[in-house]
């Protein structure tokens, strides 16, 4: 029997491959006979997968898919005569990009109407957090079939070296280091941490910096609207830095340097960076709405509504006072226990026991 993980694209370093390359692991340690079937592949990951060959799969397989766009694979999973798992990460709805990517909105609808149609017909669907498995219940997927797994990380990403480059030049700032990291896309709302950002610069901090770290790929229009709304509030490229998209290093160098994590997201199916965020004992703030509030737990700050001189005031505090801005990190690192490695971990290997036992 094999246990066959497949997915779109299999790329290092964003947090569906480092999930994939997590999960396989840990399938690996169990002597499953693990595989991962991806049509695009990072290069350095190449040792890692095998083509993908679905007619390779018996009846007898275990086939593991990771959702979270458009592809050509679903139609054909759902046929699959083997047990299937859906592994849902969110899409996000078309209408955030259909202003700047009509071609990538388009993909999208196609993704959450492939849901619609095929999610009830996988053996189980796995979401990885409740906002997730209530699209799913929504695609007509009944609560038999649905378990909520978190992100499972790799231990590696823990034991990554900041890059002395990229540390040397924040440790070298006066003033307050604000951090966005992720892709640059129009649904973060990257806008409103620009605005929040203005706010506190001009309240608290005139040489505070706002780092956005993540790339446009793709996405260009929505990087030159953010690019063109900053020069007409009179941003310098070294009050809002652009820093494009990071390396693991450069990322480790910023979370163990910046002063707190903004998260203005208005679409988030799980919100990794939070959870890096937690990790490195930093700070978030974030607009509570989609999974970002259920991932944060009783932690960090989080915000019902976008008001930016409240916030400005938090993040002063935050900066300010030594006390307050320890306990935020206390509460954050007592809810981060929910996601440690092993505990989800455990959680995943006895979903994927149950589902096997069932059709033994």
């Amino acid at each position: 029997m094999k246990v066959v993980q497949l997915l779109t694209n299999l790329n290092w370093g964003d947090a569906i491959g480092n999930e994939v390359l997590a999960m396989d692991d840990a399938l690996r340690l169990q002597k499953y006979d693990a595989r991962i079937m991806a049509f695009t592949v990072h290069d350095s990951l190449r040792n890692r997968t095998e083509d993908m060959n679905l007619s390779s799969l018996a009846a007898n397989d275990l086939v593991i898919f990771h959702k979270a766009t458009g592809d050509m694979l679903t139609k054909s999973v759902a046929a699959l005569p083997c047990r299937k798992v859906l592994v849902y990460h969110n899409i996000t709805p078309a209408k955030y990009f259909l202003p700047y990517d009509r071609l990538m909105a388009m993909n999208l609808w196609l993704g959450r109407n492939q849901l619609r149609r095929f999610a009830a017909r996988m053996d189980m669907c796995w979401a990885d957090s409740s906002y997730n498995a209530n699209e799913l219940s929504c695609c007509g997927v009944s609560a038999g079939k649905l378990k909520v797994l978190p992100i499972l990380f790799s231990e590696t990403v823990k034991k990554i070296t900041p890059d002395p480059a990229t540390e040397k030049e924040l440790r070298s700032v006066n003033g307050t280091k604000l951090l966005c990291i992720g892709r640059i896309a129009p649904n973060k709302k990257l806008e409103d941490a620009i605005k929040l950002y203005i706010h506190y610069r001009e309240r608290f901090d005139d040489n505070a910096i706002l780092y956005l770290a993540g790339g446009w790929d793709g996405i260009e229009k929505y990087y030159a609207k953010l690019k063109g709304f900053c020069s007409d509030l009179g941003l310098k490229d070294n009050q809002v830095v652009f820093a494009g998209r990071v390396t693991e290093e450069e990322k480790e160098a910023y979370l163990l340097n910046s002063d707190v994590l903004l998260c203005m997201s208005e679409h988030e199916g799980f919100c990794v960076p939070l959870l890096e965020a937690m990790s490195h004992r930093l700070p978030v703030l974030a607009y509570s709405y989609a999974a970002v509030p259920e991932t944060l737990g009783d932690s960090g700050l989080l915000f019902p509504k976008k008001d930016y001189p409240a916030m400005a005031e938090a993040l002063n505090n935050l900066r300010k006072n030594e006390l307050f801005r320890a306990k935020v990190v206390g509460i954050q690192l007592e809810n981060l226990r929910r996601f440690e490695p092993e505990t989800v971990r455990q959680q995943f290997l006895s979903l994927v026991n149950n589902v096997i036992s069932k059709e033994a």
